[in-house]
Order: C-alpha cells, then sequence, then structure tokens
C-alpha cells in the first residue's frame, strides 16, 4: 500500500525531507519543481512510514485505503506521474552550507513588510541563520496571516491549517509584531531603510486586478472581498449577495473556480428572485492553458445540485488531447449562455455552471436597464444581473518601491533593483508575489524565501554598505 498526495499539496516540500525512501518528487531543484501543481509519491518506493504525513502542513497526504471517492483520481495521478518518466528521479536536492547571517556580536536589525505566508518562511530562514537578529515585522491589518487568513477559500480547510505554520517564528522572542500600520501611509520605505539595517517587502500581490470602472453599487463584486467577508464575517462584514438570476465570474483561475463553489453553496441565501440561476465563467485563456489547476477543476465536478457545461460559442477544447484535463473538458455538454431573459425561473432545478474560454474581457459597464454589459475582445457582449471579478492580483504601489507594469518588484534573487539605473538597492529586498508574481501557492515561498535570504546573507558578508540606523 501507497500514501497518495491531494490536490491541495502547498509545495511546501518537508515531506521530501523526511522521506527515507526519496520517493516523493518533483523535489526543490528538480526539473518540473516551479510548475508542478503538486507532488507526487512513488507507489512503487512508498513504505508507508507515514514521516510524511506527520511533516505536510496542509494535510494533503493520505494512505490510498482511507481515500474517499473523490480522491481516488489523485492515487492514479500519483502513478500516472512516475509512469510517464522511463526512469524515476532519485537525487536529492543538495545540501548547501549555509553561512550565517550575523555574529552575536554584530546584531541585526531587519524590517519585514507583511505577515503573510512569504514572510513566515522569510522570518523562519531569517532565525535559522542568527541568534542575535531582531525582526519587526510590520502588518497593516489587525491580524497576521496575509490572504492565508483572510483569503483562502474555507472549502480548503488543508491549506488553511497552515496557519499554525505562523506560531514559532512569529511567537519567537526575537520577532516584533506592529500591528495595523501600512508602510507607505503610516511609515515610508525610506524611513524604514534609514532605521533598519535592511527591509523585506513580503506585502504580497495582493490588491485585485480591476477591469472598467470602479464605481461602488453598479453590482460589480470582487472575489478576494467574498472570500475576506466569508472568512471574518463573524467580525460585523457579512459577504455580500450578488444578484441573479445570470452572474458573471470574470476570470477562470482558482479564485474564480473558489467563488463558483460559493455562489453555488450560499445562493439561498438571496430571496427566490435574486438567486443565481446561471453563472458563466469567462476564461481570457483557450483551454489548453487554462488558468485553473486541475484539482480545482475536478472539486467544481464534484458539487452537488449543479451542471457544469462549455459555452458551444467559445473556445473548445481538442476532442483527442493527451492532456487528462483537456479529455475532461471535451466531454462537457455544449450549450448557448442564456443570458438575461433566458434562465428558467425554478429555483428548484440545477445551479448552470457554464465555463466560457477565449473570452478576454475587455470591458465592463452598467446599462440603462440596470444589467451589467460585459464586452470581449472578440465583440461578444455578456448581460447579466452582477458580474464577480477574479481576474487575478497585482502589487499595491509604495512610493520610493520600483515597480514594472506586471505589478512586480524589479529584483535579482530578491535584492531589489532600481528601475532608473539597472543598480541594486542597498538593503531592500522582496519575497513572495511581490518578487515573482501572483502565482504559486502558499509553500513556493519556502524557496523563494530561502533565495531571498541567501542573497542577503551573501551581500552581507561581502561588506555591502547596509543602511546602520
Amino acid at each position: 500500500m501507497t500514501h497518495v498526495i491531494l490536490g491541495h499539496c502547498c509545495k511546501d516540500a518537508s515531506c521530501v525531507r523526511v522521506c527515507p525512501q526519496n520517493c516523493i518528487h518533483p523535489a526543490p531543484g528538480e526539473d518540473g519543481f516551479a510548475s508542478a501543481e503538486t507532488l507526487y509519491i512513488d507507489p512503487d518506493s512508498c513504505i508507508d512510514c507515514t514521516a510524511c504525513v506527520d511533516a505536510c502542513p496542509a494535510l494533503a497526504i493520505k494512505p490510498e485505503h482511507a481515500l474517499t471517492s473523490t480522491e481516488l483520481p489523485y492515487a492514479t495521478r500519483n502513478k500516472e506521474f512516475f509512469a510517464q518518466i522511463p526512469t524515476a528521479p532519485r537525487t536529492r536536492p543538495p545540501v548547501v552550507f549555509e553561512l550565517p547571517l550575523a555574529s552575536p556580536s554584530n546584531r541585526l536589525e531587519i524590517a519585514i513588510v507583511g505577515s503573510g505566508p512569504a514572510a513566515m518562511y522569510t522570518i523562519r530562514e531569517l532565525l535559522r541563520r542568527s541568534t542575535s537578529i531582531r525582526v519587526t515585522v510590520y502588518e497593516q491589518y489587525d491580524t497576521v496571516g496575509g490572504l492565508l487568513h483572510r483569503g483562502v477559500s474555507p472549502d480548503h480547510v488543508g491549506v488553511r491549517e497552515m496557519i499554525r505554520l505562523f506560531d514559532v517564528p512569529f511567537h519567537d522572542d526575537r520577532v516584533t509584531i506592529v500591528l495595523n500600520t501600512e508602510i507607505g501611509v503610516d511609515i515610508s520605505i525610506d524611513e524604514l531603510r534609514t532605521r533598519f539595517d535592511a527591509v523585506i517587502l513580503a506585502c504580497g500581490a495582493s490588491q485585485p486586478r480591476h477591469i472598467g470602472p470602479t464605481t461602488d453599487g453598479d453590482g460589480t463584486y470582487q472575489a478576494i472581498d467574498i472570500l475576506v467577508a466569508e472568512n471574518i464575517g463573524s467580525s460585523g462584514f457579512p459577504p455580500p449577495t450578488p444578484a441573479g438570476p445570470t452572474c458573471v465570474v470574470i476570470g477562470a483561475g482558482n479564485v474564480a473556480f473558489d467563488i463558483v463553489r460559493w455562489v453555488a453553496k450560499t445562493r439561498h441565501r438571496a430571496s427566490a428572485g435574486q438567486q443565481i440561476r446561471e453563472l458563466v465563467v469567462l476564461s481570457r485563456s483557450a483551454p489548453d492553458r487554462a488558468a485553473f489547476t486541475p484539482s480545482a477543476f475536478y472539486e467544481l465536478l464534484d458539487l452537488e445540485h449543479t451542471e457544469v457545461l462549455i459555452d458551444g460559442a467559445g473556445s473548445r477544447p481538442r476532442a483527442g488531447a493527451d492532456s487528462p484535463l483537456l479529455r475532461e473538458l471535451s466531454r462537457l455538454p455544449a450549450t448557448d449562455v442564456h443570458g438575461l431573459h433566458a434562465v428558467p425561473t425554478d429555483t428548484t432545478g440545477l445551479l448552470r455552471i457554464v465555463l466560457s474560454f477565449g473570452q478576454d474581457v475587455a470591458d465592463r459597464a452598467k446599462t440603462d436597464l440596470g444589467a451589467i454589459a460585459i464586452t470581449t475582445t472578440t465583440d461578444r457582449t455578456f448581460r447579466a444581473n452582477s458580474a464577480i471579478c477574479a481576474t487575478g492580483f497585482t502589487t499595491k504601489p509604495i512610493d520610493d518601491v520600483p515597480l514594472d507594469t506586471h505589478g512586480v518588484v524589479p529584483n535579482h534573487r530578491g535584492q531589489v533593483i532600481s528601475d532608473e539605473t539597472g543598480e541594486p538597492l542597498e538593503g531592500l529586498y522582496v519575497v513572495g508575489w511581490a518578487k515573482r508574481g501572483a502565482s504559486g501557492g502558499v509553500g513556493d515561498n519556502r524557496t523563494c524565501a530561502a533565495e531571498t535570504v541567501t542573497q542577503l546573507v551573501a551581500n552581507f558578508r561581502s561588506r555591502v554598505r547596509l543602511p546602520t540606523g
């Protein structure tokens, strides 16, 4: 019997480090690690020692015999991964000698902007490198955790459980937390660079991308606002109720699919005349470049009281595609988008979820009749009673921090680069989504943070002059 890694694998890779058989791949440093949706366990090598189960912070590993009917496909995917590799990789990531950050007689003061997963892994890495270091974390909200605390769907229990990783580093006596303080508003970056030996931006890409005007009360909602309200609703922020019977979700990544599941499970909160009965999901990409992961799609298929369809007028997947995901998409029944006035009025019927590919949204506007008109670059117009934007995230600009057109802070291995001179900015670093763009899960921040801290250590030890404070 083997163990199986499920779809909400965080790629923290703690399991790789404890596996005595070296049977979990791709490992950090191996080809395919960065692009892999999950890690995989070789069923021919696994000895059921359970070390990986204990190490996994996302609770994403189970013995095969304990899988539910909806989890069984992951056992097949684990087997298929190794079947596609003629000789399964068996090389462990090289052991790198890590230089300490500072000696007890040379104590460093480091500021970290943000308190999400990227900050957590960065703090862990800093504390491992120095016993005398002092870290001050600045968080604009009243609780640490970032989007892991505020924006992860309540459905993803395993991922949300990763918040327990914050307990040890954030309660270390070398770490000070300053809440309700926004950098660039309450304190400037220049002030931090003067006060501390180094500043590490771990503020993420938590600002949603907008399409069209941002007029309040026009029936358009941001996906992240809904998820935040769902997570902290007990604090006085009840989730909004998008109106039906037709709603359009702009975007088709995993967050968009989180919203689809949320609508499916909460639409009964609205009155009978306002309940959503058709949910149209607009994907800018074609099916073969879909932004959602296979696990998110399979979760969609498992929803009760729904039917998942594909827009016959949109881009369609090839029937003979090699990808299992594309084969599943090609089997979806094709349909027309009903639109505003053609949705069945029976509120006891199934929720129609229509996936429409190749729909790059160009504009969103309120019509004279109170509907929302969403126009694509192919001149299609989708009219709906409400819309939910789930088009991804970008980094919020901060004065004196360079930011490129993609919402990424320009950097070399985590050291921020001036957009004017192209030279490194002394004492200023970045980690997480602000460093690499809004991609990757919680665990991807582990290797990202290690790279940034390693660069900081190299600079410090080569006597790069840092602000002395």
